[in-house]
């Protein structure tokens, strides 16, 4: 045990000693700033459990004060979410095992199981929650604590729906935007194809008590494709548009006002027949589609959302001397501090994420070291990365999101 890893088990253990004295004495006894310093400290499955001291205590968790405080003391220490997806052939479900990673430090978060995927689908990581599942019902979870809920059925015809989790923070409220598909045969440069179109356009506000899905009024169809990335608010994804779909184009949903949109197309040139070699994310605040080149090295088609003329402006970085550590991996997204990050698709006893900041060009990697027995170590099994994940402390909780229980 290292001499950081030791001090932080004393904190924790002395802080949890501490709350064994405040439960047996008296609250007057103990200054409010005090004991709110203490819970500020522990781990987000600690303060969880400690909503049920009292009524007293649990209002205080609860307030939107706390909560702000305890979100903007983790930022501090930035992680990532990694995510290791066991199939289960026997039992027809998945075991997703979530784990932190820091710049020194792997930890085990939880373990959720869902049923098996119909088709291959993207999981969207949003301020805390994760979405899982293909089908018709939609699974949501807070890894940090392992809850999770699923949504009530999507009322449709459709076999197939495509689902994006995004969060609003002027109004405090996570929403699911959900694409009901139907599927078209396409002759396209002498090849036929099979795309998923739109026919129906649903969002589902989570956090809100016997609330049923609402129609979007966009009647256009057209075909997703990739991830999404949620900024301030608004969710962008990529789809295939146009009467012959053959314009790939950028998709713009607004959580408050729940206004979806074709955004801008995107370029001639965009190197549409490598698709799904890219990731949409974050970079700097903007839009980007991100991919690895040939040559070692990443490209980037960068958009900025809040100009008065949408355009992608391409970036080209050169990775010198990663050669050896570049195989195998995929972008998955940017740090706070907009490095690339790059990780592989499937585990293995030497997982390591790697950080690439293109403005230094400099390169740095941590390990992800699974300790126990777990079986998705001795198969192959599904990997992916995360960023942005704090000691966030949404939970879910039966049919609603909240922050440590019930929103006030």
């Amino acid at each position: 045990m290292t001499t950081s890893q030791f001090k932080k088990s004393k904190l924790i253990e002395n802080n949890s000693q501490s709350l064994e004295i405040l439960k047996e004495k008296n609250f007057n006894d103990v200054p409010l700033d005090v004991a709110i310093e203490i819970f500020m400290r522990l781990p987000v499955k600690s303060v969880a459990r400690f909503l049920l001291l009292s009524k007293f205590w649990a209002e205080i968790i609860r307030s939107r004060h706390f909560i702000t405080s305890f979100q903007v003391r983790s930022s501090l220490q930035p992680r990532l979410l990694v995510v290791f997806i066991d199939l289960n052939k026997q039992w027809n479900c998945e075991d997703w095992y979530f784990f932190s990673l820091s710049s020194s430090t792997t930890s085990s978060l939880s373990r959720v199981t869902c049923p098996f995927p119909d088709y291959v689908h993207y999981s969207h990581y949003v301020n805390g929650l994760i979405s899982l599942g293909s089908g018709l019902e939609k699974v949501i979870t807070n890894p940090s604590t392992g809850k999770s809920t699923v949504l009530g059925r999507v009322q449709t015809n459709s076999k197939v729906a495509k689902c994006f989790l995004g969060y609003d923070p002027v109004n405090d409220e996570y929403k699911l935007l959900v694409l009901c598909m139907k599927e078209k045969m396409q002759r396209h440069d002498g090849r036929t194809r099979i795309l998923q179109l739109s026919s129906q356009h649903q969002v589902f506000p989570l956090g809100v008590k016997k609330k049923p899905w609402r129609m979007i009024d966009y009647t256009t169809p057209h075909g997703p494709v990739l991830n999404s990335v949620c900024i301030d608010g608004v969710l962008y994804y990529v789809a295939f548009t146009g009467e012959d779909l053959s314009q790939l184009s950028l998709m713009r949903f607004d959580l408050g006002s729940e206004k979806l949109d074709l955004f801008t197309s995107l370029p001639a040139d965009f190197p549409a027949a490598f698709l799904h070699g890219f990731t949409l994310m974050r970079y700097k605040g903007k839009v980007a589609l991100a991919t690895k080149t040939l040559f070692i090295g990443i490209e980037v088609w960068v958009l900025d959302q809040q100009a008065e003329i949408h355009g992608c402006l391409k970036k080209s970085f050169s990775i010198i001397g990663g050669k050896w550590l570049f195989c195998d991996l995929f972008i998955t997204g940017t740090t706070h501090t907009s490095e690339f990050i790059l990780a592989p698709r499937f585990y293995s006893n030497r997982f390591y994420v790697i950080y690439y900041n293109p403005d230094t060009e400099s390169l740095r990697k941590t390990k992800v070291e699974v300790h126990g027995g777990y079986d998705f170590k001795h198969r192959e099994t599904k990997a992916m990365v995360f960023s942005g994940l704090c000691r966030d402390c949404s939970v879910v909780v039966g049919d609603t999101v909240s922050c440590f229980g019930n929103k006030d």
